[in-house]
C-alpha cells in the first residue's frame, strides 16, 4: 500500500506511517503539498534534509507540535462504490420548524404518517406505497438503496462550506481503490477519554457540546444523502479545541449485506463481547517471536474485547509473563518507538549476579529510586500551581532516549536529552542504568542485542554485567529472569501499579503510586498517557506445582504414623498436645505436601470470576429467534446512526464503565453491554442523558438484540410508530429542536456552533489563501483582515450572549479568544474588543489567571504599529484595572506605561507607509469594524466639577476618582448635564444596553486629534484639571472608523497604511505617537491611583527610565530641536528626546501633590543616582548621572524660593553638583562611556548651575553657587596648566596645540570681550594676553585642590606600564572633554548671572577660559558660512579704542535685588519681591549657547492642584509609606487621621471597599445607603461629602454587597434592595411578604458569580440572581433549631458556605449541592462574624470573647486567636494578616493565621476617632483603614 501511494502521489515511502491496513499517517512539506493541492503529486526533485530519526520523531502519534515547513497528512485508500444520488427523504425528515406551533403541526402530520404506514403494512397488502420522492426506484434492489457514504470530490480544498468535513487535499483513483489525502486531525474523543477525562468530567457542558456537534454533523451527511457511520469513539475526530470532525471518506460503511456476511461467519460467537474462541487467540499470540517482537508488536491484532481470555490464559500460565505484558501495552494504547508512549516491562533485577538482587514488583520503581520521603514532599501541596502526587510518568521520552543513546543520532539526542553533546552523561553500564533510572525498562532490553552496540565514536558500548559471555547471552538470561517463579509470583502487583487498580483511588495513594497524568486535571488534550485497564485487583499467577495438577494430590504411603512406634512419637515435636494412646487410624496425623492449599484453586477460581465479572460484566447470553422486519432502507440507515450516536453519547458520560472497550467491537456489542451495565446499577446514567437513553436505546426496557440474518436489517431494533412522548422515531433535527428536551442543550449552543461555524469559514478562507500563488506581500495582507473579522465574530457572540453562558460556556469559547490573542494581527484587536467582555464572565481570578501573560506580551511587542496606541490608551486601561484588580494592574502594567512614555514603543512611520499594490479582496468592503466596547462614560461631560472649602474643609462632589466598578451616569441624568463626573469615571459599567450602529468606534487610527486640537485640549486640561488624550472621529472621513479603506479603485487599504499615509503628510511634532497616548494615560492613572501608589509605582519607575533613557552611546547623539519642542539646553542629545516625555510626567505628579514629592522623592533620587556612581562607576551609573543633572535640571521650576535655599547648598551642591564636578573632571576616574558621556554631563551641569542662577539673582548666585564655578572651571587647568603668576613669555595655546611657534608681541595673543551698547550681546572685546598662560608640557603641574583623584582613591603609586597607559588615556579624554567649546558654552551662561567684574575677581583662570572662548569663536567665524553678516570684531585686529564694556549690576541694598533674602538665625528667609533681570542676547556667533528667560525657571501651573497638595497628616502619610520596603507585610497602624466622610446622621452598619481603593459604599441606621470617593486633600482634617446616596430603604440597613460582575449593589435592611450605585435608580426591591421572608445576613458569592446568599429567619439559604432580580434556590442550613443566622461566608473557589448562628453553632454546607457537611458547637456565644481567608480556612468571632480559625477539611480542632479581651465585633484581611476591632475602639493586628500569631492592639484615640467603632474596612494596597462609627462619621486611618 505505501508503494501505491508512493507511485500515485510521489510522496517517499520513509515518510509515510502505516496506521492501519488502510490508513497512512505522512509528514511532507508545505511546498510538497502546495504541489500536492495544485497538480496532485509532489514535485520530482525533493529536498529531504531529515534523518530517518527525525522523521520517526516527527511521524510519533504523541507529537504535537511540528516544525516548519513540515505539515502532517492523513492518507486513507477507500473501495470504490456507487453513491445513491437520488434517495431522500422529504424536506420535513430533516428540518423541524422552530416554533411551537410549526413544532407541533410537523410532529402531528409524521406520526399520523407513520401510523398510516405501520396499518397498512400490517392489514394491507402487505407493501408500503410507493412515495412520491421514491419513484422511478421502485426496481432498485435492497442493497442499491441503503444510503452510503459522501462523495469525497465535493470536500477538496476549498470546495466545502462544511467547517465539521476534513478538508480534503487531493483524490486519485489506483486500480479498484481510491486513495485520498485529508488534513491531520491528531486526536479522537478515545484519546480525551483515556488520556485527558478531566476535561469532560469537571464539565458537562463540553460533552454536551460535542454530541450538539455530532448531531449536526449527521444532519449534514443526512442532507447529503449519506450515512455518518457507526460512531464511536475511536473514529469521532476532534481537535484541541473540542470541535468536531468527521471524514469524508468512510471506509467501512456497514451495509446490511456486509452485516449479513459478518454474522455468518460470527455464528458459534457465545460470549456477550463477541471474542474470538481461544484457539485463534493462541495463534495470533504465538506468532509474536521475541526476536521478532517489533515487527508482530505493530501488527497484533489483540483488542480489549480479548482481555477476558487473555486474563485467564495468563492465570493458567498458557502465555508467557513477556507476551502478556507486551499485550497489555498494546491494549493500553502504548506504541512501539513513540517515545512518549513506548511500551514498558519491569526491571526484575539489579544485575548484581544472575541469580540476586531481584527487584520487589510491589513497588514502583519511581518510588524505589526516590524514597518514601521524597514521594511525600511532591504529594504535599505548595502552591496552587502545584498538583500533589507520587510518580510524573511510567516512561518519560529524554529516558527512553537515554536508554536508546547507542542506536540514537547524536542530533536527536541533543534536542530531547540535553543540547549540549556530553557521553559521559549517559549511564556506562545496564547496572547503572538501572540504579540512574526512575523510570521502567523497555522491551529492547530483553530482546535486541544491537541496543548495547554505539554507533557514536565516543560513546562507548553499553556494559554488561560480568556474569555475561554476550549480549545474546544478556538477552537470554535476561529474559530466564522475567519468567521465573520469583518474578511471576509477584507480577500481578506490578501490572495493579502499571495498568491496574492501583493508579487511583486510595489504593494509588496507599502504594505511593498517584500519577501526575491521571490527577493534573487535563487541561490538554492528549494522544498519549497513562491508561488504568483493570478497576479490580489483578489474579495472581497460579504455582507451576498447582497449575500442572488442578485436582487434589494423591496421599503418599505411610502418611499415617503407625501406633506401633511410640518412640516416634515421643519425638515428633509437630503436635506437642496428641495423646500417647493411639486407637485407630481415624486419630492418626496426615501429612500433606508442604504449601499445599486444598482452596488454593477455589479460591483462584472465584478471585478470576469475580474479577472477570466486576471488570468485564461478561454474562452468558441467549439468543431468541426473531421474525426478521422489513424496513424502509433510508429510515434503517437512519435509526442505526441514531443509535449508534445515543451509544456514543452513554460511552462518553460512562467512560470508566467502558474503557477497554476497543474500535473492533460492533454497534450490537456495544449496546448489549451498555444494557448490562444499565440493569446492573441504573443509577450510574447520568441525568442528562437519561431521556435520550430511554427514548433512543430503550435502556429501560430493552430489547433482545438478535443477529443481522433474523432482524433484517440495519438498525438495533425497530421504533413504534409514537413513543411515550408523543414523537415520531428519533431524528438528529427532532433531538436538537429546543422544545424536544432530550438533550439539555443550553441555549446558547446554537449561537455558539454558528459563531464558531463562522470562525472555521474563516480559516478556510485563510487556508484557501496559503495555497494561492500571490505574492507574500499581499498574502500576508489578505490573511490578516479575515483574521481580524474573526474578532468582530466572536464579539458580536459574546455581546449577544451576555450572561447566558455561565462558567462552561465560557470554556468553550476560550480557546478561540486565546487564539487570537496569541496572533500577532489580532492580538491588539482582540484585547481592545473581547477582554473587557470574557473578564466579565470569568472574573479578576481567573482573567489574570489566564490572560495576563498574552495582555503583557502584547505591550511588549517588538515592533508596535499605531493600533498599539489603542491599549495604552486610558478606555483600555479602565478595562484592565476592572477586569484584572488593582493589585495585578499595578504591579504588571505601570512598568510597562512608563516604558512607553520614554519612546521605547513607538512605532516608526517610515516602516508603516509602503506604497504597494493592495489587492481586491472579496467581501471586504462590507462594514467588519469592531466597535468600541460600549461605556456609558462615552456620553458624560469630560469636565470635574470638584469644589473645595477653604474655611470649612469639606471636599464636595469628588466624583473623579470614583472606581472604575461604578458606571457613568446616563446622557440624560442631570448629573451629567451638570458635568458632574469627570475623565477619571471612564469606567466600567461595560453596558449591555442596546447597541446603536453608528456609534463611534475608535478603532479609526487617523480620527486621533491633530496637533492644533491636542494643544487646545492640553490649554483647557490646565484649566479644568481634566487630562486625558482624546480620540476623535474625522469629520471629513467618517468612514475611517472602518477596518478596512475602500480605495479609489475598489482595493482594499488596511487601516495602518491609510493612517500612515495620513502622519506622512505632517510634521514629526504633529505625529501622534505611542508615547503620547502613554503620557496622558499616566497622568490620568496618577491622579486615579493617589498619592502613595502613584509614588510607588509611577514616579519610582518613571525616575528609573529616566536613566534608562540615557544609557548606551546612540542616546548621546547630538540632536537640534527646530520646533522646539524639549527643554532648552546646553547640549541636546537623543536622550533628552525619551525623557521628554517622562520628565513631563513627573512634573504632572509633582504638580498634582505639591512640592513635597520633589523635596521627598524626587531629589533623594538624584542623590542616590550620584551616589551610585561615586561607588561604582559604571554605564548604567554614569547613565545615571545625567539623568540626575537632567532631573534636577527639571525640578528646579517646581521649587518654591524658601524650599530652594532651604535644600540647594546640603543637598543640591554639596551632594549633586559637587561630586558630579569632581567625577567627570577626576583623571582617575574611568567612565565607560569615554569623553562623549563626560562632555554631556558637563553640559548638563551647566543647565543646573545657570537655571539655579536665575532663580537666585545676582547676589545670591555670587553667594552660593561661586565656589561650584571656580571648582568647574578649575577642570580646565588639569587640560592646559595652571597660569603662572609671574611668567611673562609663554608658548599661546594654538601654539601648544599646534605645535607652533608664538609671533612674540602680535596683538593676536589678545581676545577683547565686551557687551555690545546697541545688541546687548557679549562680543569679544576685552585684551587677555595668551602669553601669559604657561601651557608648555615641561612645565604643566595639576593642583590638588581642583582633583578628586586623591579624595576619591588611595594615594598609591601605580605599576609603570599599565598605569602610565590608562593615565595618557584619561589625560586625553579630560583634554577632549574641556575643550574651548565646553569652555564657551559653559563660561558666557555663568557671566550672564554672576557678572563680568565678579568673574574677573573670584575665577582665578578667568584668562585662560577666555583664551579658550576666543580659540573657540575664531573656529566657529573660520567654518561658519554667516559669519561675514555677524557683528563681531576680528581678532586679528588690535582692540585699542574701545575700553572694556561690561554689565556692572546695581550695587544697592539686598532688598533691591532680582532675589531678595534675609537671614533669620542661621536659615535664609527668601523674600519674593521679582524684579525682572537682565536679558542677555545670544552670544556671538553660536547659536548653541544657553539662554533662558527668568520666566521659564519658574512653573506656572505648580499650584492648580494645590487643594491636592500633601501636607500635614497625608503627608506623613505618604512619607511613611514611601520608606517602606515592599518586603515589610506587617500591618501597621499609626492613627494618622487622613480623611473624614460626614453625611450619615446614625450609627455606620456596614462598609464596603471597592477593589479599586479609591471608593467605598457605606450602610447606616439613618436607612441610607452612600457612596463615597477617597481622595487625598487637605492636612488630614478635611471632609468629604458623599457622591450618591439611596434613600428607598424604611428600615436600618444591616448589610450591603457588591458584584462586580453586574456591578449593582445590595442592600438589606430585613428586605433587599437591588439598585445601581452610580445612578441611585432601584432594579428591584424583594419585600418580605408572601414567600420571601424577612432577611437575617447577606454576601455574595465569588466573582464573577450574579449570585447573593441571603439568610431568613428560618435559617434558609435563598440565592438571589442580581441578573434577574429573582430568587433562584434555597438550601436548609441546619437540622435542629439552631437559632437566627448571623453571619454567613463563601469559600473564594465557590465550594462551601460556613454559617454562624445566634446559639453558637456553626454549620458548613456543600455550596454547589446544598447538602450538609456539619454541623457544630462553635462558640459559647452568639456568633459576631464569619469570614473566609481561602478555599480551606475561615475565622469567625462571638461574644464570648473568642476569634478562631477552622479548617473546612477538618472542624474537630479550630485554632484560638488569643489578644483581645473583649468581643471583636468587626474583623478583615490584609494578606495572611488578621485586623480586628471591639467596641472598646481597639484596633488588634495578628499576624498570621495560625496559634503562634503575634498580637498588637492599639488604642483609638478621641482626639482621631469619635464616639464607638462599629464597622470597619480595609484598602489593602493603600494600607489604610476605613472606620465607621456610632455617630455617623466614618474615618480614614493609617
Amino acid at each position: 500500500m505505501a508503494n501505491d501511494i508512493s507511485e500515485a502521489f510521489g510522496i517517499p515511502t520513509k515518510f509515510l506511517k502505516p496506521v492501519s491496513a488502510t490508513k497512512f499517517l505522512g509528514l511532507v512539506k508545505e511546498q510538497w503539498l502546495l504541489w500536492l493541492v495544485e497538480k496532485g503529486r509532489c514535485p520530482e526533485e525533493l529536498d529531504t534534509d531529515i534523518s530517518d530519526s527525525e522523521i520517526e520523531g516527527l511521524l510519533a502519534l504523541s507529537n504535537t507540535q511540528t516544525p516548519q515547513p513540515w505539515v502532517r497528512i492523513f492518507i486513507k485508500i477507500k473501495e470504490q462504490s456507487y453513491n445513491l444520488q437520488m434517495l431522500m427523504k422529504p424536506p420535513d425528515f430533516y428540518t423541524v420548524p422552530h416554533t411551537l406551533h410549526g413544532h407541533l403541526d410537523n410532529i402531528s402530520q409524521r406520526v399520523y404518517q407513520d401510523m398510516w404506514n405501520t396499518v397498512y403494512s400490517r392489514y394491507g397488502e402487505g407493501k408500503l406505497p410507493t412515495m412520491p420522492h421514491l419513484q422511478g426506484l421502485q426496481n432498485m434492489s435492497s442493497q442499491e438503496c441503503v444510503m452510503g457514504g459522501l462523495d469525497v470530490s465535493g470536500f477538496l480544498l476549498g470546495e466545502s462550506s462544511i467547517p465539521s468535513i476534513i478538508p480534503v487535499y487531493a483524490v486519485k483513483k489506483s486500480g479498484d481503490c481510491v486513495i485520498v489525502i485529508e488534513k491531520y486531525i491528531s486526536h479522537t474523543i478515545h484519546s480525551i477519554l483515556a488520556y485527558s477525562p478531566a476535561i469532560v468530567n469537571q464539565s458537562i457542558a463540553k460533552p454536551l457540546f460535542l454530541l450538539y456537534q455530532l448531531l449536526k454533523v449527521m444532519l449534514t451527511f443526512h442532507r447529503q444523502r449519506a450515512r455518518i457511520g457507526d460512531l464511536s469513539i475511536h473514529n469521532v475526530l476532534v481537535d484541541s479545541n473540542l470541535w468536531i470532525y468527521k471524514s469524508a471518506v468512510l471506509t467501512k460503511v456497514p451495509t446490511l449485506e456486509s452485516q449479513l456476511k459478518l454474522d455468518e461467519s460470527c455464528t458459534n460467537m457465545e460470549t456477550v463481547t463477541n471474542s474470538r474462541i481461544d484457539m485463534t487467540l493462541l495463534e495470533k499470540i504465538e506468532n509474536m517471536e521475541p526476536l521478532q517482537f517489533q515487527h508482530y508488536y505493530n501488527q497484533l491484532s489483540v483488542e480489549l474485547g480479548d482481555l477476558p481470555i487473555l486474563v485467564d490464559m495468563w492465570v493458567n500460565r498458557k502465555i508467557s509473563n513477556f507476551k502478556y505484558l507486551l499485550i497489555l501495552n498494546h491494549l493500553a494504547g502504548r506504541r512501539m518507538g513513540d517515545p512518549n508512549h513506548h511500551p514498558v516491562l519491569p526491571w526484575v533485577m539489579d544485575f548484581s549476579g544472575s541469580d540476586t538482587g531481584l527487584r520487589d514488583l510491589t513497588v514502583s520503581k519511581f518510588r524505589l529510586n526516590k524514597g518514601d520521603h521524597q514521594l511525600d514532599l511532591t504529594f504535599q501541596t505548595f502552591s496552587s500551581d502545584h498538583i500533589p502526587h507520587h510518580v510524573p510518568d511510567v516512561l518519560s521520552d529524554i529516558t527512553y532516549y537515554v536508554y536508546k543513546a547507542r542506536q540514537t543520532p547524536k542530533s536527536t539526542l541533543c534536542r530531547y536529552v540535553r543540547s549540549k553533546w556530553v557521553p559521559n552523561e549517559y549511564p556506562h553500564s545496564m547496572q547503572r542504568m538501572q540504579e540512574w533510572t526512575p523510570d521502567e525498562c523497555i522491551p529492547e532490553f530483553f530482546t535486541e542485542v544491537s541496543i548495547f552496540t554505539s554507533i557514536h565514536e565516543d560513546l562507548p558500548d553499553l556494559e554488561l554485567p560480568c556474569w555475561c559471555r554476550s549480549a545474546e547471552d544478556f538477552v537470554m538470561r535476561h529474559r530466564e529472569v522475567l519468567e521465573s517463579d520469583s518474578v511471576s509470583e509477584d507480577l500481578h502487583h506490578w501490572i495493579d501499579l502499571t495498568f491496574g487498580f492501583k493508579l487511583s483511588g486510595s489504593a494509588a495513594v496507599q502504594s505511593k503510586n498517584v500519577n501526575l497524568r491521571l490527577v493534573d486535571n487535563h487541561t490538554t488534550v492528549l494522544n498519549h498517557g497513562v491508561v488504568q485497564l483493570f478497576q479490580e485487583p489483578h489474579p495472581h499467577r497460579i504455582p507451576p506445582a498447582t497449575s500442572m495438577k488442578p485436582t487434589a494430590p494423591r496421599l503418599p504411603k505411610n502418611m499415617f504414623v503407625h501406633h506401633s512406634l511410640p518412640e516416634l512419637q515421643e519425638e515428633s515435636h509437630v503436635d506437642k498436645g496428641q495423646s500417647r494412646v493411639i486407637k485407630g487410624p481415624e486419630n492418626d496425623r496426615i501429612t500433606l505436601p508442604k504449601m499445599y492449599d486444598p482452596l488454593a484453586d477455589l479460591n483462584q477460581l472465584e478471585a478470576s470470576y469475580v474479577f472477570s465479572s466486576r471488570t468485564f460484566k461478561q454474562m452468558p447470553k441467549k439468543r431468541d429467534p426473531q421474525v426478521r422486519l422489513i424496513l424502509d432502507p433510508v429510515t434503517d440507515s437512519v435509526w442505526r446512526d441514531m443509535q449508534s450516536f445515543a451509544c456514543l453519547a452513554c460511552e462518553i458520560f460512562l467512560k470508566d464503565q467502558t474503557s477497554f472497550q476497543d474500535s473492533s467491537w460492533s454497534l450490537e456489542d456495544r449496546f448489549s453491554y451498555l444494557c448490562q451495565v444499565y440493569r446492573e446499577n441504573p443509577n450510574e446514567i447520568p441525568r442528562c442523558i437519561a431521556s435520550l437513553l430511554e427514548e433512543v436505546l430503550y435502556l429501560h426496557n430493552p430489547q433482545p438484540v438478535d443477529d443481522i440474518a433474523t432482524r433484517g436489517h440495519l438498525s438495533l431494533f425497530k421504533y413504534p410508530t409514537v413513543s411515550s412522548r408523543g414523537l415520531p422515531p428519533p431524528t438528529p433535527a427532532q433531538i436538537l429542536h429546543p422544545f424536544v428536551d432530550l438533550l439539555p442543550f443550553p441555549g446558547y449552543f446554537p449561537q455558539l456552533y454558528e459563531c464558531i461555524c463562522n470562525l472555521r469559514h474563516k480559516d478556510q478562507e485563510i487556508d484557501q489563501i496559503r495555497w494561492r500563488k500571490i505574492n507574500t506581500l499581499e498574502k500576508d495582507k489578505l490573511i490578516k483582515v479575515i483574521s481580524r473579522e474573526k474578532v468582530t465574530i466572536l464579539q458580536h457572540f459574546l455581546e449577544e450572549n451576555q450572561g447566558c453562558y455561565g462558567e462552561e460556556g465560557i470554556e468553550l469559547v476560550l480557546p478561540y479568544v486565546r487564539e487570537l490573542f496569541t496572533r500577532e494581527d489580532t492580538a491588539v484587536q482582540a484585547a481592545w474588543s473581547l477582554f473587557n467582555l470574557i473578564g466579565q464572565e470569568l472574573g479578576q481570578k481567573e482573567t489574570a489567571r489566564i490572560f495576563l501573560p498574552y495582555l503583557v506580551r502584547i505591550f511588549n511587542v517588538e515592533q508596535s504599529t499605531p493600533k498599539h496606541m489603542k491599549i495604552y490608551h486610558r478606555l483600555f486601561l479602565v478595562q484592565l484595572l476592572v477586569r484584572l484588580g488593582l493589585n495585578v494592574f499595578i504591579h504588571n502594567f505601570s512598568s510597562l506605561l512608563v516604558e512607553a512614555s520614554a519612546g521605547y514603543r513607538d512605532y516608526v512611520l517610515e516602516d508603516l507607509y509602503v506604497d504597494s499594490v493592495f489587492t481586491n479582496i472579496p467581501g471586504s468592503q462590507k462594514d467588519s469594524t469592531t466597535e468600541l466596547p460600549p461605556l456609558k462614560e462615552e456620553c458624560v461631560s469630560d469636565e470635574e466639577s470638584q469644589s473645595y472649602e477653604d474655611t470649612l474643609p469639606v471636599m464636595e462632589g469628588s466624583e473623579d476618582e470614583l472606581a472604575e466598578d461604578f458606571p457613568c451616569i446616563l446622557e440624560d441624568s442631570p448629573q451629567a448635564e451638570a458635568g458632574s463626573i469627570d475623565d477619571e469615571e471612564d469606567i466600567a459599567r461595560l453596558s449591555d444596553a442596546s447597541q446603536d450602529e453608528d456609534r463611534t468606534s475608535i478603532h479609526s487610527l487617523a480620527g486621533l486629534i491633530d496637533p492644533a486640537q491636542r494643544e487646545e485640549a492640553v490649554s483647557d486640561l490646565e484649566e479644568e484639571d481634566s487630562q486625558s488624550l482624546q480620540f476623535q472621529d474625522d469629520a471629513e472621513s467618517p468612514k475611517r472608523s472602518s477596518q478596512t479603506v475602500t480605495g479609489s479603485k475598489g482595493m482594499v487599504r488596511s487601516e495602518t497604511d491609510e493612517f500612515a499615509r495620513t502622519m506622512s503628510e505632517k510634521s514629526e511634532s504633529e505625529v501622534i505617537n505611542i508615547k503620547d497616548v502613554a503620557t496622558e494615560s499616566i497622568k490620568w492613572l496618577s491622579r486615579r491611583l493617589g498619592c502613595v501608589l502613584t509614588a510607588k509605582f509611577l514616579s519610582r519607575n518613571l525616575i528609573r527610565m529616566l536613566t534608562l533613557c540615557y544609557l548606551g552611546d546612540e542616546q548621546l547623539i547630538t540632536i537640534t530641536d527646530s520646533e522646539k519642542r524639549f527643554n532648552k539646553t546646553s547640549r541636546l542629545v537623543f536622550g533628552d528626546r525619551n525623557a521628554h516625555k517622562v520628565l513631563e510626567c513627573l512634573s504632572e505628579i509633582s504638580q498634582l501633590y505639591g512640592e513635597q514629592v520633589v523635596l521627598l522623592q524626587y531629589i533623594p533620587s538624584t542623590v542616590d543616582m550620584v551616589a551610585l556612581a561615586k561607588k561604582r562607576l559604571t554605564q548604567k551609573g554614569e547613565a545615571g548621572l545625567i539623568s540626575a543633572l537632567v532631573l534636577m535640571r527639571n525640578l528646579l521650576p517646581l521649587l518654591s524660593d524658601s524650599s530652594l535655599m532651604d535644600t540647594l547648598q546640603e543637598t543640591i551642591i554639596k551632594e549633586v553638583l559637587g561630586p558630579t564636578i569632581k567625577l567627570v573632571s577626576s583623571p582617575s576616574h574611568h567612565f565607560p562611556g569615554g569623553s562623549s558621556i563626560r562632555t554631556v554631563i558637563c553640559h548638563k551641569l551647566v543647565d543646573v548651575v545657570y537655571v539655579i542662577g536665575l532663580r537666585l539673582g545676582f547676589e545670591q548666585t555670587r553667594n552660593q553657587l561661586t565656589g561650584v564655578v571656580n571648582e568647574f572651571f578649575a577642570s580646565f587647568n588639569q587640560v592646559y596648566g595652571q597660569q603662572l603668576i609671574k611668567s611673562e613669555s609663554s608658548k599661546s595655546l594654538t601654539d601648544y596645540k599646534q605645535g607652533r611657534g608664538n609671533r612674540g608681541g602680535s596683538s593676536d595673543d589678545y581676545c577683547n570681550i565686551k557687551i555690545d551698547s546697541s545688541t546687548q550681546e557679549y562680543m569679544i572685546g576685552t585684551p587677555v594676553s595668551v602669553t601669559s598662560l604657561d601651557l608648555s608640557h615641561n612645565s604643566w603641574t595639576l593642583r590638588k585642590s581642583h582633583s578628586l583623584a586623591f579624595n576619591m582613591t588611595d594615594d598609591k603609586e601605580d605599576s609603570p606600564e599599565s598605569t602610565v597607559k590608562d593615565t595618557e588615556k584619561l589625560k586625553q579624554e579630560l583634554a577632549d572633554v574641556f575643550n574651548p567649546e565646553l569652555a564657551m558654552a559653559s563660561y558666557i551662561p555663568f557671566l550672564r548671572i554672576f557678572g563680568n567684574t565678579h568673574m574677573e575677581q573670584f575665577l582665578p583662570n578667568e584668562d585662560l577660559i577666555r583664551q579658550l572662548c576666543s580659540q573657540y569663536d575664531m573656529s566657529v567665524g573660520q567654518t561658519s558660512p554667516d559669519s561675514a553678516s555677524e557683528p563681531t570684531s576680528p581678532i586679528g585686529k588690535t582692540q585699542t579704542t574701545s575700553p572694556i564694556e561690561e554689565y556692572i549690576p546695581p550695587q544697592s541694598s539686598q532688598h533691591s535685588l532680582q532675589f531678595s533674602a534675609e537671614v533669620t538665625g542661621n536659615k535664609i528667609e527668601v523674600i519674593n519681591t521679582h524684579t525682572d533681570m537682565i536679558r542677555f542676547g545670544p552670544i556671538h556667533r553660536s547659536s548653541r549657547i544657553l539662554t533662558l528667560d527668568p520666566d521659564e525657571t519658574k512653573c506656572e501651573y505648580k499650584d492648580r492642584h494645590k487643594q491636592r497638595h500633601l501636607k500635614g497628616n497625608w503627608l506623613a502619610y505618604w512619607e511613611h509609606e514611601l520608606g517602606l520596603s515592599e518586603r515589610d507585610s506587617l500591618f501597621n497602624f499609626k492613627q494618622i487621621r487622613l480623611q473624614s466622610f460626614e453625611g450619615h446622621t446614625s450609627s455606620i452598619r456596614a462598609l464596603v471597599a471597592l477593589n479599586n481603593e479609591n471608593s467605598f459604599i457605606s450602610a447606616s441606621k439613618d436607612k441610607t445607603v452612600k457612596l463615597w470617593s477617597i481622595k487625598s486633600f487637605g492636612d488630614g482634617n478635611g471632609k468629604c461629602k458623599c457622591q450618591e446616596t439611596y434613600k428607598e430603604h424604611k428600615k436600618s440597613i444591616f448589610s450591603i454587597v457588591y458584584l462586580d460582575s453586574v456591578q449593582l449593589v445590595a442592600s438589606c435592611d430585613s428586605t433587599v434592595h437591588i439598585w445601581d450605585p452610580f445612578t441611585s435608580e432601584i432594579v428591584r426591591q424583594l419585600d418580605s411578604n408572601g414567600s420571601n421572608q424577612p432577611i437575617t445576613a447577606m454576601t455574595a458569592l465569588p466573582s464573577p458569580s450574579t449570585m447573593v446568599i441571603t439568610a431568613t429567619n428560618e435559617s434558609m439559604l435563598r440565592y438571589l440572581d442580581l441578573r434577574s432580580a429573582e430568587y433562584a434556590h434555597e438550601f436548609k442550613t441546619s437540622t435542629t433549631s439552631a437559632g437566627l443566622i448571623r453571619s454567613l461566608t463563601c469559600s473564594p473557589d465557590n465550594s462551601w458556605i460556613a454559617i454562624g448562628f445566634s446559639s453558637g453553632l456553626m454549620s458548613l454546607l456543600d455550596q454547589r449541592t446544598g447538602y450538609l457537611i456539619a454541623t457544630w458547637k462553635g462558640h459559647e456565644g452568639e456568633i459576631l462574624q464569619v469570614k473566609a481567608f481561602d478555599r480551606t480556612t475561615f475565622v469567625s468571632t462571638s461574644f464570648d470573647n473568642t476569634m478562631k480559625i477552622w479548617n473546612s477539611e477538618d472542624l474537630k480542632d479550630a485554632c484560638i486567636l488569643k489578644g483581645h479581651t473583649e468581643p471583636a465585633h468587626c474583623f478583615t484581611f490584609y494578606r495572611d494578616q488578621v485586623i480586628s476591632a471591639t467596641t472598646g475602639n481597639k484596633i488588634g493586628v495578628h499576624s498570621s493565621l495560625d496559634s503562634q500569631a503575634s498580637f498588637t492592639s492599639t488604642k483609638l484615640r478621641s482626639d482621631t476617632f469619635k464616639g464607638v467603632l462599629t464597622s470597619l474596612a480595609v484598602l489593602p494596597q493603600n494600607r489604610t483603614l476605613l472606620l465607621g462609627a456610632d455617630n455617623g462619621s466614618i474615618k480614614l486611618l493609617c
